[in-house]
Parts: C-alpha cells; sequence; structure tokens
C-alpha cells in the first residue's frame, strides 16, 4: 500500500504536468496552422498611379511575399457602372488608378505591419494602402492570448508538480533516514541509497508518458473534445505527432530525474 502512496505522489503531479504540456503543444500547433490559413487569405491593398513590377515586391519589412495579384479595372468598374452614365463609366476607365493585393508568406506581427505600412509609404507611385490593421490586431491578439494562456497555465503547474515531487522525496527521506544511515556508514553512496525513490520516479515517469501520450493521441484525432464543432471546418492542424511525444518524454523525465538528483545533492551537502 505504502508502495502504491509513493508511487501515486510521484504520477499525479506529473500526469497534471504532462497534460496541460499537451494541450499547451496543441494549442501552439492549432494557433500556427490558423496563422498558416489566414496568411493564405490576408492581403495589403494599395493602389497605384501606375502599373507596378511585380518583381519588385519579393520582400516586404525582411518578410517574404508569396504572390502580387492585380485587381482588374473592369471588375471594378462593372460592380459599380449601373449607377454610372456612359460618360462618367469612360471617364473611370482612363481615370481609374491601378489596384494590387499583396499576399505574405507569413501573417505579420502587428509591429511588423506598422513597418510594412511605412515601408510601402516610401514609394511614390502608391496613392493608397490598407493593410485592415483593426481586424488584423484583434485576431493576432486574440492568436497570442491562446498561447500565452496555455504556456502561464503549463508554467504554474510544472512549478508546483516540482515542488511536490521534492516535498515526496523529503519525506521519503525523513522515514527512512535511519536505513540511510546505516548504508552510508557501509560505504553505500547516496544514489544507492535512494534507488528505491529513484525507481519510483522513473517508473512514475514513464507510466505518465504513456498515459498522457495516449490522451494526446486521441485527442489529435477528435479535436471536438476542446474545441466546438463550429470551430472545425477552419482549423487547420498539422501535428508531428513523434516529435511533440519525444518533447513530452524528455520533459517527463527530466522533471522527475533534475528534481530527485537536486534533493539529493542538497541531502549529501547536509549530511556529509
Amino acid at each position: 500500500m505504502k508502495s502504491l502512496k509513493n508511487f501515486l505522489a510521484f504520477l499525479i503531479p506529473l500526469l497534471s504536468m504532462l497534460i496541460t504540456f499537451s494541450i499547451y503543444l496543441l494549442i501552439t500547433n492549432v494557433v500556427n496552422g490558423y496563422k498558416d490559413k489566414i496568411a493564405n487569405d490576408y492581403s495589403i491593398v494599395i493602389v497605384t498611379n501606375t502599373p507596378i513590377d511585380k518583381n519588385n515586391f519579393s520582400s516586404i519589412a525582411n518578410i517574404d511575399v508569396d504572390r502580387v495579384e492585380a485587381l482588374e479595372k473592369e471588375k471594378i468598374i462593372n460592380s459599380i457602372k449601373s449607377n454610372l452614365s456612359k460618360t462618367s463609366i469612360d471617364l473611370l476607365e482612363r481615370k481609374l488608378p491601378y489596384f494590387y493585393q499583396i499576399y505574405l508568406e507569413e501573417f505579420p506581427t502587428s509591429s511588423e505591419l506598422d513597418v510594412i505600412n511605412n515601408e510601402l509609404k516610401k514609394n511614390r507611385n502608391i496613392r493608397n494602402i490598407e493593410i485592415f490593421s483593426k481586424d488584423h490586431n484583434q485576431i493576432y491578439l486574440l492568436l497570442l492570448l491562446l498561447n500565452s494562456i496555455s504556456f502561464i497555465l503549463f508554467f504554474i503547474i510544472t512549478i508546483f508538480a516540482i515542488i511536490i515531487i521534492a516535498k515526496q522525496i523529503k519525506l521519503w527521506f525523513h522515514e527512512h533516514r535511519t536505513r540511510i544511515t546505516i548504508l552510508r556508514l557501509h560505504g553505500a553512496s547516496i544514489i544507492y541509497s535512494a534507488s528505491s525513490i529513484i525507481n519510483y520516479a522513473i517508473l512514475s515517469s514513464f507510466t505518465a508518458f504513456v498515459v498522457v501520450s495516449a490522451f494526446y493521441y486521441y485527442t489529435i484525432n477528435n479535436l471536438g473534445v476542446l474545441f466546438p464543432v463550429e470551430l472545425q471546418d477552419i482549423l487547420v492542424v498539422e501535428i508531428d505527432f513523434i516529435f511533440d511525444t519525444i518533447k513530452m518524454f524528455l520533459l517527463s523525465f527530466l522533471i522527475s530525474v533534475c528534481t530527485i538528483f537536486g534533493v539529493l545533492f542538497k541531502y549529501k551537502i547536509d549530511n556529509d
């Protein structure tokens, strides 16, 4: 019964930490996928006096340009000609400037958008620029908020997991101080003396890793568990399951092993 208690004392905080980490990884992948999707839809509209050479727009503010598309004058005129006279249409065809949509390979940040706007303004051929900053900023800030909340939650639970594991190790040392003292008197190392608690930590780390990996696999194949059905049509998630599980494996073992050896090192200093 005591063995089970020691096992669960390690397992529960590790499970909590890894579950929040897996949610953080999932949200990060969803946010990155959504950023790629809206980057394909998002465009900057510019109005020029004369036709532009699209090759001059290979990059803006160090962000590569995916493509530059011209908006045909005929389509613009056709959309409004029902309210115009023949003379007005002829005049509009001669005086109407050139409209272009610039698509970027990456979704720019708010600060990058300001740099883009300032850089385009330096081009004297450009009469007007529309970057749709209000809509852009609302979307980008929402993405940042989701990422930040999931990371902060993961960070806080990781700190609590380390504290709980450290306290459990100290409690174990207190309960077995007599046995450890005898072993140390006979020349046993501190690591050998604490071999049972190290085994608990390794077994708990592996168990937590397996359980959370299964949870993560199920979640990425059933996104409705975390996201409403209405969002699933716009969610574009590309997840490298193997790479993410490697991160979980390393995190699980590093946290438990590093915490144990940190406590062992402190114990050795205090008692040598």
